[in-house]
This record gives structure tokens, sequence and C-alpha cells, in this order.
């Protein structure tokens, strides 16, 4: 290849993504493709020595699928596959076109707990969110001195989810799921905090609790802190029930 840090423009597109980056996404390549059709490609890609893409795969995908020259430079990165993902990964983690699923998708290629992971996206696969995900596993892995499951150990891919975690959050998502609870209220980090502390009460029932809201939806009170859900929880918990939670945490 040729110089480093200089733009250079070839119509050969020999170029190679890495196993590992986010996924391609065909909407925007055909975003990108209409401004570069109109305007050009402003922003090179930039690949190493070897001619694997660092940044800038959907602008090369965009290039090619027009037929036009890509402009690319050349870092003096010279690293294997796995480090090649973590680079890409950390170049991106602070760029707001990653998003968590982007980084967990990354994890589950190289990283030596790759199945935790893949766990991590089956999870979010089901339609919750992030934050949703890590708080049920942190709080349903009480117990299990292998897990290891919170913001930190995720963007650090440190990480662990084992196959128990798995299936009790599993479990809590689908009764959220498929209870009549508005997913704009389950599936919140503050709502999912106060379920998951009064699940550890001995006089709280989960499915008390949705099959009272399943009956008398309007008996909810609307809550948007810990304290408030944990609330409205135990008073439609405890609404028209013959065992009732007497307290709750604060």
């Amino acid at each position: 290849m040729r110089d480093l840090n200089t733009i250079h423009t070839t119509d050969k597109y020999n170029f190679t993504l890495v196993d590992g980056n986010r996924k391609i996404k065909s909407v925007k390549i055909k975003i990108l493709s209409d401004s570069i059709k109109k305007y050009g490609l402003f922003n090179p890609i930039n690949v190493n020595r070897k001619g694997y893409i660092l940044d800038g795969q959907h602008r090369y995908l965009s290039c090619k699928a027009l037929g036009i020259p890509v402009k690319y430079i050349i870092s003096d990165i010279n690293v294997s596959n796995k480090e090649l993902v973590s680079l890409i990964r950390d170049i991106n983690s602070v760029q707001t076109n990653w998003n968590n699923k982007d980084i967990g998708y990354a994890y589950s290629i190289h990283a030596d707990n790759k199945e935790s992971y893949e766990k991590y996206l089956e999870l979010v696969n089901m339609g919750v969110s992030h934050s949703t995900v890590i708080e049920a596993c942190g709080m349903l892995s009480k117990g299990d001195r292998k897990a290891k499951s919170c913001y930190i150990d995720f963007k650090n891919g440190t990480m662990i989810i084992t196959d128990g975690v798995k299936y009790r959050v599993s479990g809590q998502i689908k009764m959220l799921a498929d209870s009549k609870i508005d997913k704009k209220v389950w599936n919140r980090i503050y709502f999912i905090r106060a379920l998951l502390k009064l699940r550890q009460q001995k006089d709280f029932e989960a499915y008390q609790f949705i099959d009272n809201f399943n009956k008398y939806p309007q008996k909810w009170m609307p809550a948007y802190t810990v304290n408030e859900n944990i609330n409205s929880i135990i008073k439609m918990h405890n609404h028209k029930a013959r065992s009732k939670a007497k307290y709750y945490f604060t």
C-alpha cells in the first residue's frame, strides 16, 4: 500500500470488512449512497496496511454500490483480528453512531466470554432496553458467584451472564411482556429496579401484582422514580388481595 497520512483514491474494491464490526445496514447504505451521489465522498475511509477497514465500512459499500472511486487513508496499525475488533469498538464507542447493541455484537464475535454477550443480545432482542437487561441481570444474579453484570462490566467486555441468570431474566421479561402493563411503563429502569427489589420480599408475589394489574389497570398510579414505582406496585399488589405486602424498600 501507499504512504500513511495521505488521502488515496482507488476504483478497486479490494478492502476487507472486519468480522465483529457493526452489522451492515442496507438502509444506511441507501442514505449514504444518495448523499455521496449528490455531493461526493467527503470523509475518506480508514484502513490498515492489510486493507482491513477500521472506519467507514458503510461509506465503502456505498461507493462500491455506486461504482465510484473510494477515498481512503492508511493507518499504520498491525494487530491480530481479535485486537482489531477491540480497536474498532474503542474508536466507535466514543462516537454516537455506535450503540450498546453494536458494542455487544462486537464482543460476541471475539471476546473470550463471547457467550455472555450472545446471551445479552438474545435478551435485548426480546424487545427490551439495554438498561432493562443490565439491571435485571445484575439483580437476578445474586447468589450466582460466576455471574458478573453491571454497566462497567458490559463496556469493558468482562460481563458474564450464566445460563441460570439468562433463564431468570428471560422469564421476567416474558412475564411483563405477556401482561397488560404498557411497555412504556415496565420497560424502564426505575420500574425494573422497583419490581426486582420487591421480589426480594417474602410477602410480595410478582404474579399477584401482574394478575391485579390485568384485572384493575385503572388503579395503576403513574410513577417516575424508584420509590414512586415501588409505592404504585405495592398498592396494585394489595388491591383486593388476601395476601398483602406490608412494607417496601426505600
